[in-house]
């Protein structure tokens, strides 16, 4: 198989999996809120890091800080988690809608940071399961696999980026909202849950 495809390939598989990135990126296209700038921002990590991973960044920690990151980062998960379902609750939820949306930009931002940068799962899948499938080609061929794999990212955040948008007509229907928030953390809890699962501690 070609190293175009094969990159394709696996990388459009590997983030067709639920997680917090994608489940993220769904929400804020319903909500109408900056969704193809985050696709955008979701596209460009993705790119550095399988980067990082195909030229050969492999670092070798201890497992206690492998455990550590697994916490902190399933801590973060849990707290997001927690604010949306407080917000859900919160009797003011959906008012000034307009005022909302042009404050959040940075803050939408900044929670897709931790989404990816924090996930563990996002470097498993991009330098680790990516970045070793690479080792089977040349570097003339390693270029067509990253090309490969990028264009199944831009494709995969952006489809995701525009379904959701298909939904954003029912964005100011605070039941939907709700629900989505509700969803959001449920997936949130069950990851921050099988992040801590998989520690040494446990």
């Amino acid at each position: 198989m070609s190293a175009i495809i094969t990159g394709f390939l696996l990388c459009f598989s590997l983030n067709c999996v639920i997680g917090a990135q994608n489940t993220y990126l769904f929400r804020q296209g319903v909500r109408n809120e900056y969704v193809y700038s985050l696709a955008g921002f979701c596209t460009v990590s993705d790119f550095v890091l399988i980067m990082a991973g195909v030229y050969g960044m492999s670092l070798i920690v201890s497992q206690f800080y492998i455990d550590l990151f697994l916490i902190l980062s399933a801590l973060c998960l849990l707290l997001y988690g927690v604010y949306r379902i407080k917000n859900v609750m919160s009797l003011s939820y959906g008012a000034s809608e307009e005022v909302y949306l042009q404050r959040s930009f940075k803050k939408s931002v900044m929670a897709m940071s931790a989404f990816t940068l924090l996930n563990p799962h996002v470097y498993l899948d991009t330098v680790i399961l990516i970045g070793s499938a690479s080792l089977q080609y040349n570097y003339d061929e390693k270029i067509f696999y990253i090309l490969g794999a990028t264009v199944a990212s831009i494709i995969f955040f952006y489809g995701v980026a525009i379904l959701s948008r298909l939904f954003s007509s029912l964005s100011k229907n605070i039941v939907l909202l709700k629900s989505v928030d509700i969803i959001t953390s449920i997936i949130l809890f069950i990851i921050s849950f099988a992040m801590v699962k998989a520690t040494s501690f446990v």
